[in-house]
Order: structure tokens, then sequence, then C-alpha cells
């Protein structure tokens, strides 16, 4: 039998003494780095609902379902299917919307616990009802753009309203005249107002 090595003997002792080297997990949380990418989670009011992480997911762990009747956005993220990658923070439109938290103990046996949800209200083109995008988005695209928003009268009369000075249109009876133009309209609604002579 061969004896045992000097420096073998050494750790097997400061081992005895000092206990062991890894984490006490389940009893007490592990510290974790600052740049540790945990648990995705979004700022309920930083988010404009526009879609870029569901976008940029690799993992397809973020759905965006857009609910016309009620003119709600839901976005939700599965975090039994996300990897942390970090993508959904990295490419935020407002930087602020998804964050990524130091959380990573997500065992759970409840599945809906693994799931979050965020909603905001959308706006609908006014003429045919089409999803334009939603509310918070396109007045954060207004309050970015400045002055440059009287180019557009959709973004125009969506910051004219969050400002309560103008009051929402009811939606056109009759059919599309050029005087409709100062409305909140998609893009082909926009373009069929435009050839209207």
């Amino acid at each position: 039998m061969r004896t045992p090595k000097l420096r073998e003997l050494k750790e097997a002792l400061t081992a005895i003494f000092r206990g062991p080297y890894t984490a006490n997990f389940p009893a007490e949380p592990t510290p974790v780095p600052e740049t540790f990418r945990g648990r995705p989670r979004f700022d309920e009011d930083a988010c404009v609902a526009c879609g870029a992480c569901v976008n940029v997911c690799p993992a397809v762990a973020m759905e965006m379902q857009d609910d016309v009747k009620g003119a709600v956005r839901q976005i939700t993220i599965r975090l039994d299917r996300c990897i942390f990658c970090g993508q959904c923070h990295a490419n935020c439109l407002t930087k602020e919307g998804v964050k990524q938290t130091n959380e990573y103990d997500l065992a759970t046996t409840d599945p809906t616990e693994l799931r979050e949800r965020i909603e905001k209200p959308l706006l609908l083109c006014e003429a045919c009802g089409a999803v334009i995008g939603a509310r918070p988005h396109v007045e954060w695209v207004a309050r970015r753009l400045g002055p440059l928003v009287f180019a557009n009268p959709s973004l125009l009369l969506t910051a004219l309203q969050e400002l309560a000075v103008v009051d929402r249109q009811p939606p056109p009876t009759a059919p599309l005249h050029r005087g409709d133009r100062l409305r909140v309209l998609c893009p082909r609604c926009r373009q069929v107002t435009s050839l209207i002579v």
C-alpha cells in the first residue's frame, strides 16, 4: 500500500478544520457577481411593449399577442424556455423595460410561476381598426422626436391626446376623405386619403 503524499495529507487536514469548500446553497443563498444574467423581469413603467425583446429572443421564450377587440397587447416571458442570454435586456428600446436580475433559483412544481406577463393598451387605426402599435410605444416615439412629431399626424394626435389637448375622435362613418388625414390612421388608410382627389 502506498503512503499518502504530504500535499494530500495537508489538504485533508485543512478540509477537516476549515469545513467544506462548497456553498451551503439550499440553506443560504449563494452570492453572484454583478454581471450575472439571471431571471429577466419587466419594469411596468419603463416597458413600452414595442416587441423588440420578442424579436431578438433566440430561444423563442417571449411571446407577443395583440387583442384587437380588447385593444391590449400582451408580452409573456416563459422562463422554462429562457436561456438567460440577456438579449432582451441588451436590445430593449428604452434600456429599462426588461432587466436581468440576480435571481437564479427558479425551481418550482407549478409551471404558471415560470411565466411573467405585461399588458399595454393598443393604438388602433380609427378607420379600419388595424393595429398601429402599443400606445406607450407611440407616445415614447413622439416624446423622442420632439418638434419633428408635426411631420406625422398620427404621432401628433397621439402626443396631443397624451397631453389632454385633444379628445379622441369618433371613427368615420362614411368612406375616407382628404380631411380624414388628421386622424390616427394606419399606413394603408393614410395612403387612401392621399390618393383621394
